[in-house]
Formats: C-alpha cells, structure tokens, sequence
C-alpha cells in the first residue's frame, strides 16, 4: 500500500512515494529470487551428506568384509601349516624335531584362536552395523526425494518470480514519467543506500527513516511543503502523513 502524504504534498512526492511503492515490490522480489540459488546450494548439499552417512556406512561393511576374508585366508594358512607339521612329526625320528614341530604347532594355533576371536568380532560388528546401514538407505531415499521436490519447487519459485519482476519493470516505466531526471537520479541513489527507503515520513518531527529528530527548522520547511526537503541526519527525502 502506497503511503498516504497529506492532500497539499508535492506533486513529485506524490509521483516518488508511488513509485518507492513500486520499487519496493521489485526489491522484495529480487531479494526472495537472489536468496533461491543458496537455498538450492543448501538442499543440494543436504543430499549430499545424506548420501555421505549411507556411504560410510556401507564403507565399513565393506572393510568388515575385507577383513573377514583376510582373516579367512591367513586361519587356513595356519591350517595348511599344521597339517605339514603334524606330516612332518609322523616322519621323523628325532624327539627334538617332533618337540620342535609340537611347539610349532601350538603357536599356529594360538594364532588360530586369535583371529577366530577376531572374526567374531567382525562378526558382531558387522551385525549390529547391518540395521543402521538399512536405516540410512531408508532415510536417504527419503529425505533424497524431499529435497529434490523442493528444488523442482525452487525452480517454479524462481521462474515464478523472475515473471512477477518482468511485469513490475515493465508496470514501473509509466511511474517515472514527468520526473525530473536529476530528481529520478537523486531517488534512485537514496533506495539503493537506504535499503528501499529514499522517502520518509516526518511524524512528530522524527524521520520515520532513522528515527532521529529533525531541527525545528527542518519540520518547519517539510510543512511548508514548498520544496523538496531531506532528513539532515540520513538524507532522505521527507514528507507529512496523512
């Protein structure tokens, strides 16, 4: 909603306050279209690490696995090993040998031990692992699907918006006319410095603006209404409520 100005304001206030009206509009539509290609960042980078704690996930199973089967081949090595010792003791003839070949036998399958004990580990590890894993491919797929509808919806927003701004820019062209240029220059700097606001009401002799009180003088001209008058503490142009 335009701003009301009193009935004896201006006319190039009046002509500025429709068109800060418009303007406004605009800003607020280029902010919300500038703020989406972030948002897409964020979603997509949401998916991603999704995708990173299922990875993870299944990286450890994998290496579990890795590991087991590591294991498998050293246990039956040591297997292998015991069986030629034991052929070897049936062989010889000499109790040191077979003594030798005893206590060799023993520390293969201490070792033995050892890794089955550690493969049961993996085992557990791997079961335990095995329902979180099956819950993050669960969440991933769904939360997946959420964010990639929210871009696709991003998408319209953007495309939605990008239109709007079209015909606001198109709508705005007639506002400027009868502006005097320096005047339209000096507007337009004000907007962009002011965070939309180049004009400002003066209520009570407080600028609306920066909420500072103007010198007496200063509400003094505003009322008059016979120029143009700007705010001595920020600049902008100042006008009466209704």
């Amino acid at each position: 909603m335009i701003p009301q100005a009193s009935a004896s304001v201006l006319p190039d206030v009046e002509k500025l306050l429709t068109l800060q009206e418009r303007d406004q509009r605009i800003r607020s539509f280029q902010l919300e279209l500038n703020a989406i290609p972030e948002e897409r960042r964020l979603k997509e980078k949401q998916i991603a690490d999704a995708a990173a704690r299922l990875d993870a996930g299944k990286t450890e199973m994998r290496a579990i696995e890795v590991e087991r089967k590591r294991l498998e081949v050293e246990a039956q090595a040591k297997r292998d090993q015991i069986t030629r010792y034991r052929q070897q003791q049936m062989q010889t003839r000499k109790n040191e040998e077979f003594a030798a070949l005893g206590h060799e036998i023993a520390a293969a399958e201490k070792v033995i031990t050892t890794i089955e004990d550690r493969e049961l580990e993996l085992m557990e590890s791997a079961e335990s692992l095995r329902p979180a894993v099956a819950e993050a491919e669960r969440a991933h797929a769904e939360e997946k699907a959420k964010l990639e509808a929210q871009i696709v919806e991003l998408g319209r927003k953007s495309a939605n918006l990008e239109a709007q701004l079209a015909e606001l820019a198109a709508s705005r062209v007639p506002l400027t006319e009868g502006v005097d240029e320096d005047l339209l220059d000096q507007y337009t700097r004000l907007f962009k410095s002011k965070n939309g606001l180049a004009l400002a009401e003066l209520d009570h002799e407080v600028c609306n603006g920066c909420h500072m009180k103007v010198t007496t003088q200063t509400a003094l001209e505003v009322k008059a209404q016979k120029a143009l008058t700007h705010c001595p503490n920020c600049g902008r142009i100042l006008y009466l409520p209704a």
